[in-house]
């Protein structure tokens, strides 16, 4: 899936020996299939790696990829080259990560849907609840109607500016404006609480 030439795995070894023991490297996409797209290589410790996460050894370490980023890391090359003076540049190419998960000419609707269903859902799942888009305007303000356990939580509204709203600007720069939320709350007995 990933290439890494000899001399950037010789580079990540001699990072690793200044790391606690069994500390590997994590290769990671956010905001995959969007405008606002980017990769990134961290240090990850063995407490990081979760059931979402592949874990291939290297020559002398581990590297840790999760499965999502994985589609959009194919080919993608990691190198390293370093100067007369000793000074390195350690270069990611990964030519699939603008790859969209719909047609490049999609409505922004249809790719804020997109995007919502398979990136915010699953997170408001862990707490019963889901949002959908209701309206996107031209000049970018994008409705969302609140269900299940987000319907009525008083966290809805943190949910919606520190997640939904800074997830979208981010993952579609420059065109998203502001997310309002267009629910009519009500505490049900779905509805999210936190344990007391």
């Amino acid at each position: 899936m990933i290439t890494i030439t000899e001399k950037a795995e010789e580079y990540f070894r001699v990072l690793l020996k200044k790391q606690p023991p069994e500390t590997g490297i994590r290769v990671f996409v956010s905001n995959p299939g969007t405008p606002g797209v980017e990769c990134g290589i961290l240090y990850c410790p063995k407490k990081s790696i979760s059931f979402q996460d592949d874990v291939f050894e290297r020559s002398g370490f581990k590297l840790v990829v999760d499965r999502m980023s994985q589609p959009y890391l194919e080919e993608a090359i990691i190198d390293y080259e370093a100067d007369e003076k000793g000074h390195g540049t350690l270069t990611f190419k990964a030519p699939k990560l603008k790859t969209m998960n719909v047609p490049e000419d999609a409505p922004l609707r249809d790719k804020l849907e997109d995007y919502m269903r398979k990136t915010i859902n699953p997170s408001l799942a862990d707490h019963g609840g889901s949002a959908v888009i209701t309206d996107v305007t031209p000049d970018g303000v994008v409705s969302v109607v609140f269900s299940g356990g987000c319907k009525g939580c008083s966290m809805a509204n943190m949910t919606l500016k520190d997640g939904i709203e800074a997830n979208l600007k981010q993952a579609f720069p420059g065109m998203v404006k502001e997310v309002v939320d267009a629910t009519k709350h009500e505490v049900t007995e779905r509805t999210y609480t936190l344990a007391k």
